[in-house]
């Protein structure tokens, strides 16, 4: 970890621009590491230039949070070539694939091309990691944790303006607030204990991220009429074409349709009968028509659901992982993931 450190350090210190990024369809744990990051780095490094990039915006709504709006959502390629970064901080995903939607192939030849070190900061399984010049990975339950012990504990710097919330939003998020079995729950709680010491609120930020409108339930609705026993042990559902194509066709909130679906993936599918794991599929709202997802949960220790998303080309933790592919309708999408299943 050390050795680490003073690398990771060596990065910072050798670089005058500065980008950071993570994945596509960021959920609050990429929102919160960028933040925290991107505002930490500002402050001490402050003859460097650092800009934050997402592709895409958060489905829930997060701009309460400490300078969320100097985080840019542009094309991540279009941003890197104008910046000419000397450093490339990916966080909260193990490649450039799960950064970009269709240009990851062009980001990567421009980097080795420009010569750009990489570094990359994650807490999922590693799987398809790509090659870097460093990268930093201690299992936490939050990227954002792991952020906040290597900028604070480990290089000691000043923290900016928000990071008590910011950090608090990261953990809680990926946690279900401590809902998952944690090893280093006492390292996370001795770090929750200090953010709340320092004004930050659970009751606060949920009351903020837990807000739902019709459209929302509709989804719910629509998943919850589709939820199965797949008598092999595990639980499925799906939303189904007619549902997605209107919903398209009539450009309803992409942000209500993602919160439904993780409403119901957090809350059903390793709750359903006597089922400990599950899967559900959606048809992508961006993506192109041939672009399915599917989100996969189980309890801690029932079944390692990262090796199945993986095998449709995902990734994520063992209890909870996704993937995004092409099928030509939700049927074989659904049939997709149950040959991966099989396979693994």
């Amino acid at each position: 970890m050390e050795a680490q450190v003073e690398k990771f350090q060596q990065l910072l210190e050798s670089a005058q621009k500065i980008l950071i990024t993570s994945h596509i369809s960021p959920d609050p744990d990429a929102i919160a590491s960028v933040l925290l990051l991107g505002k930490t780095l500002k402050l001490n490094f402050t003859n460097n230039k650092v800009e934050m990039v997402l592709e895409e915006r958060p489905a829930r709504p997060l701009d309460f949070l400490e300078s969320y709006q100097e985080i840019q959502f542009r094309p991540l390629l279009e941003a890197t070539k104008g910046l000419e970064a000397d450093l490339f901080i990916i966080l909260d995903a193990p490649s450039l694939e799960r950064c970009s939607r269709n240009e990851s192939n062009l980001l990567k030849d421009f980097l080795k091309q420009a010569r750009t070190s990489t570094a990359i900061i994650d807490h999922h399984e590693v799987h398809g990691k790509d090659n870097s010049d460093i990268y930093i990975n201690n299992h936490r339950p939050a990227t954002t944790q792991e952020v906040y012990e290597l900028l604070f504990e480990k290089l000691n710097l000043k923290k900016p303006a928000g990071y008590a919330r910011t950090t608090l939003l990261g953990i809680i998020s990926d946690t279900s607030r401590h809902k998952f079995d944690n090893p280093l729950h006492r390292k996370t709680y001795s770090i929750v204990s200090d953010l709340l010491d320092d004004g930050a609120s659970i009751e606060e930020l949920e009351t903020k991220m837990d807000r739902y409108d019709t459209l929302q339930l509709s989804v719910l609705n629509n998943l919850i009429s589709h939820i199965k026993d797949s008598g092999n042990g595990y639980t499925y559902s799906y939303i189904d074409d007619e549902f997605a194509n209107d919903w398209l066709k009539n450009h309803k909130s992409v942000g209500s349709f993602k919160m439904g679906f993780e409403d119901f993936t957090n809350s059903f599918l390793k709750n359903f009968e006597n089922n400990l794991w599950g899967f559900a599929v959606y048809k992508e709202m961006v993506g192109g028509d041939d672009t399915y997802g599917v989100s996969l949960r189980a309890a801690t220790g029932v079944k390692d659901v990262s090796k199945i998303a993986y095998k449709l080309g995902g990734g994520g933790h063992k209890p909870a992982a996704g993937a995004k592919f092409k099928a030509s309708s939700v049927q074989e999408a659904i049939e997709k993931v149950e040959k991966a299943i099989n396979e693994v």
